[in-house]
């Protein structure tokens, strides 16, 4: 099995022989539109996790067709940069809150090919169906589609992927097939164990590097199977794990967290005997489950030692877009608290006089796409922005060079850029966002009183508060939710 899709509690299996057939008409279908149009085609991504989504990407991959996985959670005027810096030319969307998105943009949907990869029962915009999609490969031919295979180089764009930018609009990181293919040895390599017998439980979104390169790319370079979760949501997770007992489980350090809460709540961990805990842990977690990996913020050496000394190997690691995911990884049965790990395979790691990691190596991609079209290095080095400190070949993250961190689910934000939307607003001095490895952003508030409409000696704290509401409210219209601040004081 290559694929399995749960659909409450059944599970649809798809083979890999299954996986390649539908990747080939997919191609043609892509080529029979590239054929129509006369001219080369770009193709974006904008759904949560699905079957037909991965198949899109691994057919964009396979037949050297540039494609750009999107963000589910950009906003309405990101989502409108992305496909025009892109220059994306057909885009396959899934969900609602997808089209929702998209309907609220400014995007020209006249100049765009829209196709649904889901069949919905209600659609918010108008999109072409899949089947009408899939319909058009019986006009180009399979043996033209697999030629293709060849045709690129290990040089070409073969995919870009926006990350948040730190002030501005998102940026678009080029990856070559070289980067990819090198990564996946490079992972290989660190995790020697991991065989054709594995089964991955995954969630991680599909347009982030670690759940597209580690496990979608991952578990097919392993001939293992990766397992489409039904639901992001903790809940639904325990019901897979005893669905599909995987052996393999890459989540945000919160998923690491609950598992270790909810098997507290069966039996307390410090009354417990280590076997009938141990026990527990195996029972949630479908009784097969040897190796984690917690990534995208930090996690407490308790919680790793916590699965570790209940048979499951669970790691961490550093890394970041521009690396093609990873960079550093714990080794296996070599954990040190509160280190990210060793370098990984074929990347080359140097501080600079300051401490900032400085990265090498051929998965480390070279160039942002667009109009503002750049070289991602500096002096032949990737500068990653974090401050590190070196220990018996171990790294340790001790600060920020960036202006950048990751909430409690593992997603990325940039302070600065919403901290900025604040600074022409009456009745405030500065703004200072806080919400590093917390479930939510909250604000920090220095008024200025020369500048506030009202007397704030004589206001009430209500009138006061509702006033800067009202301003929190106007910046989050113009935010992702998981930007958006939640709670606000005033300092």
């Amino acid at each position: 099995t290559c694929f399995q899709e749960i659909d409450g509690n059944q599970i649809r299996k798809f083979t890999y022989q299954e996986i390649w057939n539908q990747i080939i008409q997919i191609g043609q279908a892509l080529c029979a539109i590239e054929a129509t149009l006369e001219k080369n085609i770009t193709i974006g991504i904008f759904a949560e996790n699905s079957v037909r989504g991965a198949l899109i990407d691994l057919a964009c991959l396979s037949f050297h067709i540039p494609i750009v996985p999107i963000p589910v959670t950009t906003t309405p005027d990101d989502l409108a940069y992305i496909i025009e810096n892109s220059t994306i030319t057909q885009i396959f969307i899934g969900g609602p809150p997808v089209q929702a998105i998209l309907r609220e943009s400014v995007v020209d949907q006249k100049m765009l090919d829209i196709y649904h990869l889901d069949d919905p029962m209600e659609a918010i915009i108008f999109a072409k169906p899949w089947e009408g999609f899939i319909s058009q490969a019986v006009d180009y031919d399979d043996i033209d589609v697999l030629k293709r295979i060849n045709q690129g180089t290990m040089h070409d764009v073969a995919t870009v992927m926006y990350t948040s930018g730190t002030t501005d609009k998102p940026k678009g990181i080029v990856f070559s097939q070289e980067n990819i293919v090198t990564k996946r040895f490079a992972r290989a390599l660190a995790l020697p164990d991991f065989s054709c017998d594995e089964t991955f439980l995954c969630f991680l979104p599909l347009y982030h590097t670690f759940g597209r390169y580690f496990e979608l790319l991952g578990s097919i370079f392993w001939g293992a199977t990766y397992t489409f979760a039904e639901s992001p949501y903790f809940k639904s997770l325990l019901k897979d794990f005893q669905l599909t007992k995987p052996s393999i489980f890459i989540s945000v350090p919160k998923r690491w967290i609950q598992l270790m809460e909810y098997t507290d709540s069966i039996k307390s961990i410090g009354d417990g005997e280590d076997r009938e805990i141990k026990s527990i842990v195996n029972k949630i977690t479908g009784g097969n489950l040897k190796y984690g990996l917690s990534a995208a913020g930090y996690l407490d050496p308790d919680v790793f030692h916590f699965f570790q000394s209940n048979g499951i190997n669970l790691i961490s690691g550093y890394g970041m877009t521009e690396a093609t995911g990873g960079i550093t990884m714990t080794p296996i049965d070599d954990y040190q608290p509160d280190s990210v790990g060793v370098p990984l395979p074929g990347i080359k790691l140097t501080l600079a006089d300051d401490g900032e990691l400085l990265i090498n190596g051929p998965y480390v991609s070279t160039s942002y796409f667009g109009k503002q079209n750049g070289s991602t290095l500096l002096n032949n080095w990737f500068h990653t922005g974090d401050i590190f400190k070196e220990k018996r070949g171990h790294y340790y993250i001790i600060d920020r060079k960036k202006e950048i961190y990751k909430n409690s689910r593992g997603q990325t934000i940039s302070p600065q850029k919403i901290e900025n939307m604040f600074q022409d607003f009456d009745g405030i001095k500065s703004a200072f966002l806080v919400g590093d490895g917390l479930e939510f952003n909250t604000l920090l508030i220095y008024p200025d009183s020369g500048t506030l409409p009202m007397d704030i000696s004589n206001a009430s704290l209500i009138t006061i508060r509702d006033y800067y509401s009202s301003l929190v409210q106007s910046v989050n219209s113009f935010l992702a939710p998981f930007e958006r601040v939640v709670n606000f004081a005033i300092v």
